[in-house]
């Protein structure tokens, strides 16, 4: 298994980039200075065409979305790349990738800020536009996040071989550790049982703070160190039981590193939750500023 995961990190340096935080940031820092030399382009272009382009380019970057969610295209782009020569077969096949859809998605929606841009300056915003402009900067937010994300799991993969890929794993392990820690306990002193349920039990059946899981996701560190460091402590007063009561502390830390296994396994999904109904609601959001501007157009 650790295998397969760490071969599945090393693929990602086969896609169009390493990094696609390090992607992201390219392309901000383009479109920043791409503004910054075009400043007046917005008012010269106008409202109306600044808004097509922007919505133009946010249409592109959310086919992304439906080429995950369907073969259709890539079908028949294969298809097509089966009557060509294998060079340029092989070019197809490699743009036709995830990665590079993902890539150029990426690239669409930040690059969709600078005409975005424009239109803001092209005149005073409405309310509605007001909020359509909060709406993109979420939208723009949680896809860094989700990128942020995207390299950093694979790390925290490759540093735990045992990675549960799966929540129902995850619970499944937390049983199997509880119990093996109670049933470790049976027949053993009085004192090693009150330290037991003092010290350790707390970390077998409560929960980390989230902040303390997010912090140690962002800088790679692992949680159980600074959780179990209490309990460490209190083994001194088993000079007896101690090599038993560190067993009962590995436990309690492989738990822990399950609880950030289920952490990063519920952040990678609920970004994404976070991210398209962001989109959807940008979506709702556009059609009435586009139906308000064509309503305009009509009094004129």
């Amino acid at each position: 298994m650790g295998e397969r995961i760490g071969e599945a990190a090393d693929r990602r340096h086969t896609a169009p980039v390493a990094s696609v935080t390090l992607w992201a940031a390219i392309c901000a820092a383009a479109v920043a200075a791409v503004h910054a030399l075009t400043s007046g382009v917005g008012p010269r272009l106008g409202s109306y065409r600044t808004g097509l382009i922007t919505l133009g380019v946010f249409l592109l970057a959310a086919l992304y979305s439906a080429r995950k969610r369907s073969l259709w295209f890539s079908v028949r782009w294969l298809r097509a790349a089966a009557h060509l020569p294998r060079s340029i077969a092989r070019r197809m096949v490699t743009i036709d990738r995830l990665e590079t859809w993902r890539t150029i998605h990426i690239a669409l929606g930040i690059f969709a800020l600078l005409p975005f841009w424009w239109h803001a300056d092209a005149g005073p915003a409405t309310p509605l536009e007001r909020l359509i402009l909060v709406l993109v900067f979420l939208i723009v937010a949680s896809g860094l996040g989700g990128l942020l994300i995207h390299d950093l799991l694979p790390l925290a993969m490759r540093k735990r071989p045992d990675y549960e890929v799966r929540l129902e794993d995850v619970e499944t392990a937390y049983r199997q550790i509880y119990i093996e820690a109670e049933e470790t306990i049976l027949g053993h002193s009085e004192e090693l049982v009150r330290i037991y349920l003092a010290e350790v039990r707390p970390l077998l059946t409560g929960s980390q703070p989230p902040a303390r899981l997010f912090l140690a996701m962002l800088t790679g560190r692992d949680p159980a160190a600074a959780a179990c460091g209490r309990a460490r402590r209190a083994a001194a007063a088993l000079p007896l039981d101690r090599e038993l009561f560190e067993r009962l502390i590995d436990l309690a830390a492989t738990k822990i590193r399950l609880e950030m296994n289920r952490f990063n396994l519920l952040m990678s999904a609920a970004w994404l939750v976070f991210h398209i109904v962001l989109a959807a609601t940008l979506s709702v959001t556009v059609v009435f500023h586009i139906a308000g501007a064509l309503y305009y157009v009509g009094l004129r």
